[in-house]
């Protein structure tokens, strides 16, 4: 929340007649251990990164489940990567939908669509919704990522590919051990490890980048820990972000993307 958003809030919650502004409190923003800067194997985003010294629109094309469906992390990404490089025109194409998991992408034909032109980047952001599968194959699991990770290079050779590994999420089945959870209540699927492990592991042998999207949530408890305090930055389900949560961890996309931006252009 910035200065201005604390403000705002202030004075609505006060009332009319007493205004006060509440103390400004930073967002968190967690190191990830797994992917130094956020990104791992950022050189896969090179192709991306030299669209933006060209005269002609970038374009993103997104697949995922919820999260994106939901909007508010991709219009964090769009917003901070225009603000950055000029407001010049940047294309963000998404498709999520709701409950999805990587097999809504290979059923997808035909793959990309989005007005003939070859995005500069495609983003897969799945892996929540297999994370909470018990019954998932990782051996299988691990062949459809990697096919679709081929067929996007086919349907549009020399684009890069960034995948978002499965972010931290919870059930309420409990077993629990996280601070604050005092019914001991929430836990992440063991699944959901699992998945994380496929998606870095196909990344790094694949040259494709990868973000650890678990590590800048916090890592263990993030889930739970997010749901606190008086702006909660995930909903009480712990998998799903509130509004202000999606433009949190939106901008820290988006920041690890200019940061490695940054690093090549030095």
């Amino acid at each position: 929340m910035n200065r201005t958003l604390a403000l705002l809030i202030g004075l609505a919650l006060a009332g009319p007649a007493v205004a006060q502004e509440r103390p400004y409190r930073p967002l968190p923003s967690p190191v990830s251990a797994t992917c130094p800067g956020g990104i791992c194997q950022s050189e896969g985003l090179t192709a991306f990164f030299a669209a933006f010294g060209q005269r002609r629109p970038v374009s993103i094309v997104q697949f995922g489940d919820s999260h994106t469906a939901g909007g508010d992390i991709t219009r964090s990404l769009l917003w901070r990567l225009q603000g950055r490089f000029g407001g010049g025109p940047i294309h963000l194409h998404a498709h999520g939908l709701v409950g999805a998991t990587l097999n809504a992408m290979a059923q997808r034909e035909p793959l990309l669509d989005d007005g003939g032109a070859r995005p500069d980047l495609v983003i897969l952001a799945y892996g929540t919704n297999e994370g909470f599968d018990e019954l998932l194959d990782p051996r299988a699991y691990e062949a459809l990522l990697r096919a679709q990770i081929e067929r996007v290079r086919e349907a549009s050779p020399g684009t890069a590919i960034l995948i978002l590994g499965a972010p931290e999420a919870m059930r309420g089945d409990g077993g629990g051990r996280c601070a604050g959870d005092e019914d001991h209540r929430w836990k992440a699927p063991d699944t959901l490890s699992v998945v994380r492990d496929v998606q870095h592991r196909v990344a790094a042998s694949m040259g494709v980048a990868f973000w650890d999207w678990r590590g800048r949530m916090g890592g263990d408890c993030s889930a739970h820990a997010l749901t606190q305090g008086e702006t909660p930055l995930m909903r009480g389900d712990h998998v799903h972000f509130t509004g202000p949560g999606g433009d949190w961890i939106g901008s820290l996309l988006a920041a690890d993307l200019i940061a490695a931006y940054d690093r090549r252009s030095r």
